[in-house]
């Protein structure tokens, strides 16, 4: 049985500049580690389904005289499903290929509400690109807005098998938490809650903060070992420049600062998103025996961070990317994020009622007590430094989506709200 007849009414978003930056401790510098990453951080091999599934997309929800359509590729588990009036749970795709459902917290909460599971690919990712060339000119149909349009018109244009008006929940992590959160606050008639994990809802300039948990989180020992090593790599790049690069496998990195990004962005990689005693055990250990720091963070950059997720050798620093702006758009375009927060909230999203939780596992400050991805939905509590708590959230959490399930019809609509490094809080 399959939700027939998708097609979508987007909602454009003003594009986000949310940077990581990495520039208090050791190599840590303007940026974020690639999205190729986080696929394979996630657990790729375990789906719950990877049949695909495809619906004819509006490329321009905002203007009436375009009526150009793309495909765009969509997933659906049933397995679950309490027919006829059972709940759907939307799970919406970041900024990468969306290969699947995939088996994680929440099927379980699939399994306790009877919902089917529906899962979006993001537009110009994957397979759902509208165009086989990203030119600057097609790229202008790329932003949040459009993405959550592109959710509504597939939730609208679903056809309603059982003639039940099912309720709708929606479900994202990171950057796909911040549409999950406003999708909620843009289109409250459509949902009944969402939760939204670790919701990058604030657009930042500029994000230290980030560094200095990196440097809380690696310990004094492994924080050490980073400063150390990269006070070595800057003495002999200024020496011997290319064959240091050459042995960390990014020759091609002419300028410094963008072979200093991508030292960055793999010894953040390992507190992130995998298993922080990748980086740390082997620095640590060099310095205790005396052995050669630098070629032991070459050996983890080559093996681990390129050879394991297949990264590219490239720079995402922030000076990078505000010279591609100039360079592509002209001078003086660059990201208003002051316009961002006006239009989604910042923080302050005026929806009636939601939940901000803090110190899941996988999210906010618990960095090292998690040796997996945070894109897996709500981790694995039984891998997390303090599982009775993730636990507990879990509990307040199924708590109020059985509540606001309940109360769909009504007037006053909920939702969950999950902002990283926040604390827990029910607004009834």
């Amino acid at each position: 049985m399959r939700l027939q007849n998708w097609k979508t009414t987007s909602v454009s978003l003003l594009p986000l500049v949310i940077s990581s930056l990495f520039s208090s401790y050791g190599f840590f510098v303007n940026g974020m580690p690639p999205r190729s990453m986080f696929n394979r951080l996630a657990g790729s091999s375990n789906y719950l389904t990877t049949d695909e599934l495809w619906f004819s997309q509006n490329l321009d929800h905002f203007s009436p005289y375009d009526h150009r359509q793309f495909q765009q590729r969509y997933y659906e588990f049933l397995e679950n499903f309490r027919i006829p009036d059972g709940p759907i749970f939307l799970n919406i795709c970041g900024e990468g290929p969306c290969n699947g459902i995939q088996n994680d917290y929440l099927s379980i909460l699939s399994k306790k509400f009877g919902a089917a599971v529906v899962s979006l690919e993001h537009r110009y990712y994957g397979k759902s690109s509208p165009f086989k060339s990203l030119t600057t000119e097609n790229l202008k149909y790329l932003s949040s807005k459009q993405a959550l349009f592109d959710l509504a018109e597939s939730l609208n244009k679903k056809l309603n098998r059982t003639n039940v008006e099912n309720p709708w929940f929606f479900f994202g992590v990171s950057y796909s938490g911040a549409l999950s959160a406003w999708f909620r606050l843009k289109f409250p008639h459509l949902t009944c809650g969402s939760l939204a994990s670790s919701a990058v809802v604030l657009a930042v300039y500029d994000f230290p903060e980030f560094d200095q948990q990196i440097g809380v989180s690696a310990g004094p020992e492994c924080k050490a070992a980073l400063q150390e090593v990269t006070r070595l790599v800057e003495e002999r790049l200024a020496k011997e420049g290319k064959s240091v690069k050459a042995l960390f496998g990014a020759a091609e990195l002419e300028i410094d600062g963008d072979f200093f990004y991508f030292l960055a962005d793999a010894a953040v990689i390992g507190f992130q998103y995998g298993n922080p005693d990748t980086v740390c055990s082997p620095l640590v250990e060099a310095k205790k025996n005396g052995e050669d720091l630098v070629g032991a963070f070459a050996k983890y950059v080559k093996e681990y961070y390129i050879g394991s997720f297949g990264t590219n050798v490239r720079t995402y620093d922030q000076r990078y990317h505000l010279d591609l702006c100039r360079n592509v758009f002209g001078e003086g375009i660059y990201p208003e994020v002051d316009v961002t927060n006006l239009y989604y909230g910042g923080t302050k999203i005026g929806v009636p009622s939601y939940i901000i939780t803090c110190h899941n596992c996988g999210h906010g400050t618990d960095l090292r007590g998690c040796p997996q991805s945070p894109l897996s939905l709500e981790g694995n509590a039984e891998k997390c430094s303090s599982p009775d708590a993730v636990k507990k959230v879990r509990q307040q959490i199924i708590e109020n989506i059985d509540l606001w399930l309940s109360q769909c019809h009504d007037a006053e609509k909920n939702y969950i709200y999950y902002l990283l490094n926040g604390c827990f809080k029910v607004n009834p």
